[in-house]
């Protein structure tokens, strides 16, 4: 008998705790997280995750989304295609139709190829130019600026202190191959300003980057332009003062994060970054700096606002269509609204390009970036 009530109290307590599970689940408003949370690449997930978590606290203090709380799903994709692909079919397996992230552009394209058309996707960090160019996501935004734009503020810069040879080194992914294209097409359709005096791709992760230091010096390059993220590049201006280089490296958002000076120390000095405007210097942006050190005891991460933004806009959009399943309404808030987010005015255009955002120049000096004027 004991043993048949036994039975009785545990078959009870399975269905009883899906029911349970299920009318949580109605009493919120869940939007999926996909980004780098483990490995080198965590500190642009994590800058990702806390903005979105700030804005979704500030929402949920002021009553929710549609009377509901928001609830944030976490899936760590580390930045790379296959394990993005996983990422994203485990929030798709969970019935999410509203997606923040992914954070890397390449794991960006994976995940998006799983979603397809049932989800809406907002990234505040994927800046591959072809992610909205192609017209192959439809329901894909994202509120940092594109590759083309600082990949202009870099040739002009180069072309603004009088460098004649130029290398051009990227990493082979999605998002480093993309920016040498940028930089090469640029320097070409003006030939005579700049020469490309080499041009190739590197291996990343590879502990020596020997050969291809020598064939940086043996080009006379006075400029090393890199498309990539900062572990290698860090790792590759090491070698690269080991071995007598001065050679100035101008690098993309990829490198303008702390742990790219923590990793490289001295021999980063110099280098010139593009990277997201400082906008923490408003009375919005001072609390949310204020907030996260509280939190987090550490300094606000590089796409720390573009996410709250993209967070923001998304959920504004949601409150004024009335549920999060019609994504086309959803889609069409977003670029016919301007939303008042702690980054600034949101709105996007019909590619779901953010509208009205750039790129600011920064360079490392002492050990911080400085904004170039």
């Amino acid at each position: 008998m004991k043993a048949l009530c036994k039975a009785l109290a545990v078959f009870a307590l399975a269905v009883c705790l899906p029911l349970a599970s299920a009318r949580a689940q109605d009493d919120e408003i869940r939007i999926g997280f996909g980004g780098a949370l483990l490995g080198n690449l965590a500190s642009y997930g994590l800058s990702n995750l806390y903005g979105i978590e700030y804005a979704v606290g500030q929402i949920n203090a002021q009553g929710g989304v549609l009377g509901k709380q928001v609830a944030l799903v976490q899936e760590d994709d580390a930045c790379d295609p296959k394990a993005a692909a996983n990422a994203a079919n485990k929030l798709a397996s969970e019935g999410l139709t509203l997606i923040l992230g992914h954070t890397c552009s390449g794991a960006t394209r994976s995940a998006l190829s799983v979603y397809g058309d049932n989800a809406l996707v907002i990234s505040s960090s994927a800046t591959e130019i072809s992610l909205t160019d192609d017209g192959q996501h439809p329901f894909f935004f994202r509120t940092t600026p594109r590759d083309d734009a600082q990949s202009e503020a870099q040739i002009q810069h180069i072309k603004a202190r009088g460098y004649k040879k130029v290398a051009i080194l990227h990493d082979k992914g999605d998002y480093g191959q993309s920016l040498a294209t940028l930089a090469t097409d640029s320097i070409n359709a003006n030939p005579g300003d700049i020469e490309i005096v080499l041009n190739d791709g590197i291996t990343s992760g590879e502990v020596s980057y020997e050969e291809i230091v020598s064939k940086l010096r043996d080009s006379g390059a006075e400029v090393l332009i890199w498309g990539g993220y900062y572990n290698d590049a860090s790792k590759l201006a090491m070698q690269m003062r080991d071995k007598g280089l001065d050679t100035v490296v101008v690098g993309p958002d990829g490198l303008y994060d702390p742990r790219y000076i923590t990793l490289g120390g001295a021999a980063v000095e110099g280098s010139i970054v593009t990277g997201q405007a400082n906008i923490s210097d408003t009375e919005a942006g001072r609390a949310a700096v204020a907030d996260h050190q509280t939190r987090h005891q550490e300094e606000i991460g590089t796409y720390f606002f573009y996410a709250a933004g993209a967070a923001q806009a998304l959920l504004a959009a949601v409150e004024k269509v009335g549920n999060t399943t019609d994504l086309a309404a959803i889609k069409q808030h977003l670029t016919e609204d301007t939303v008042d987010t702690v980054m600034g005015p949101v709105r996007f255009d019909a590619k779901g390009d953010v509208i009205g955002t750039g790129y600011t120049l920064f360079e490392v000096v002492n050990g911080q970036f400085v904004e170039v004027k």
